[in-house]
C-alpha cells in the first residue's frame, strides 16, 4: 500500500525522476497483494492490482536514495543487509505530525479484517503525505 500511495503523489504533485519500488523482509517472493489492500487502495483512487510482492536485497538498498520501513525490525533488517545505510533509512512515521518517532511503528494488516488495512492506509497516506511536502519544501529551499 506504501508504494501504491508514494507513487500516486508523486505522480499527482508532477513530480519526474523519482524511481519507487517496495520489498519485503520476509516471504511471500511473487505473492500478488492482499485483497482488502488491493480494495480499500482501489477505493481511494489507488491502483495496486499488479503488485508483485518482492524480498528485499542489498543492491535494492545500495541504489537507494531514501529506504523507508514500517517498523523498527525492519530498519534493522535493512542494516543488517547494509551496514552503511544509516544515513538513507528511516521510519515513515518519522514522518509528519507524529514525526520523529522512531518507536511508532505501522503495523502489517497482512491477514487481518478489511476495516485493519483501511486504518493501515490511512495512517500510510498521512506519513507519505508529509514525507512529499517535506521533500517538495527541501527542493524549493
Amino acid at each position: 500500500m506504501a508504494e501504491g500511495i508514494l507513487k500516486d503523489r508523486v505522480k499527482r504533485k508532477g513530480l519526474k525522476g523519482i524511481r519507487i519500488e517496495s520489498a519485503g523482509t520476509w516471504g511471500l517472493e511473487g505473492e500478488p497483494a492482499a485483497r482488502h489492500a488491493i480494495d480499500v487502495c482501489s477505493q481511494r483512487g489507488v491502483d495496486i492490482s499488479g503488485h508483485v510482492a518482492q524480498r528485499l536485497s542489498p543492491e535494492m538498498i545500495e541504489r537507494s536514495d531514501l529506504v523507508l520501513t514500517m517498523e523498527i525490525e525492519h530498519l534493522q533488517e535493512v542494516l543488517d543487509l547494509v551496514p552503511d545505510a544509516l544515513g538513507k533509512t528511516r521510519m515513515l512515521s518519522q514522518y509528519g505530525s507524529a514525526g520523529n518517532r522512531i518507536d511508532r511503528p505501522i503495523r502489517d494488516p497482512y491477514q487481518g479484517p478489511r476495516q485493519a488495512y483501511l486504518r493501515c492506509f490511512e495512517e500510510i497516506e498521512a506519513y507519505v503525505d508529509a514525507l512529499v511536502d517535506e521533500v517538495l519544501s527541501e527542493a524549493k529551499g
